[in-house]
């Protein structure tokens, strides 16, 4: 894995948007996993101008999404697909067909997962997979000791991450308790693994992350280790407690 920090997280941003976009410029079929969350807000608003002043045709773009809250209704605005469709979707013009987040209704739920996976090993491997991380180290929705030959499934969210997410939601209590996540196995899927960690509060993960040598369950992140194109991307307030050589 590959560690960098780029300062400011406008700059960690920037950059992420950038070797997004140069995939889906130069590659015009890409087939991207995406993820959500606050930390790619600034992204998704730099790819969208790329993609916009370039005149990008993303007619052939498609996109799979780490996760959804499970048992929410889509149109809710806290859900990840109204997410997407704010910042991203919508903003590029892609339709129904270019996208895909993991069914999250209550019907034939592990049908819809094997046929989840099904289609990206059909498609992929994805081009680019990008990823955010957890404070307990989590990626997509995978919590600590996720085996990492886990497929999309339902998960239950720990009380830690429940708390995370607490502040898009109107009380702690609104916050779903499951969700549908990627596992591992389909995560490594790719060619290649960016992940964008901002803020303060990713310091210590990020700091145990780079200090780590080997994959360990407890730390979902650390099976990147097992990957060959792996990029760690923050801003200085996440790579606070690292010496970066």
């Amino acid at each position: 894995m590959k560690f960098m920090n780029l300062g400011h997280r406008d700059h960690a941003s920037r950059y992420v948007a950038t070797e997004m976009f140069k995939e889906i410029h130069f590659n015009q079929c890409t087939l991207l996993g995406l993820a959500t969350g606050g930390t790619m807000e600034e992204m998704y608003k730099e790819l969208v101008y790329l993609l916009k002043v370039n005149r990008t045709d993303i007619s052939c773009l498609e996109t799979f999404n780490l996760d959804e809250y499970f048992n929410l209704d889509s149109n809710d605005p806290n859900s990840y697909m109204s997410y997407m469709k704010k910042h991203f979707f919508e903003p590029v013009g892609m339709n129904d067909s270019q996208f895909h987040l993991p069914d999250n209704d209550l019907t034939d739920v592990e049908e819809d997962n094997l046929r989840y996976d099904q289609a990206i090993r059909e498609k992929g491997p994805l081009h680019i997979q990008l990823l955010g991380i957890g404070v307990n180290g989590h990626i997509g929705f995978n919590e600590p000791g996720t085996p990492f030959d886990s497929k999309t499934r339902v998960v239950e969210l720990t009380e830690e991450t429940i708390e995370a997410n607490a502040r898009f939601f109107k009380d702690k209590e609104d916050v779903p308790a499951k969700a549908v996540s990627m596992g591992i196995e389909t995560i490594l899927y790719s060619n290649r693994i960016i992940m964008l960690a901002l803020g303060e509060k990713k310091a210590p993960i990020m700091a145990k992350l780079h200090q780590m040598t080997e994959p360990d369950i407890m730390i979902p992140a650390s099976s990147l280790f097992s990957h060959s194109d792996v990029e760690i991307v923050m801003d200085d307030e996440a790579a606070s407690l690292i010496e970066l050589k």
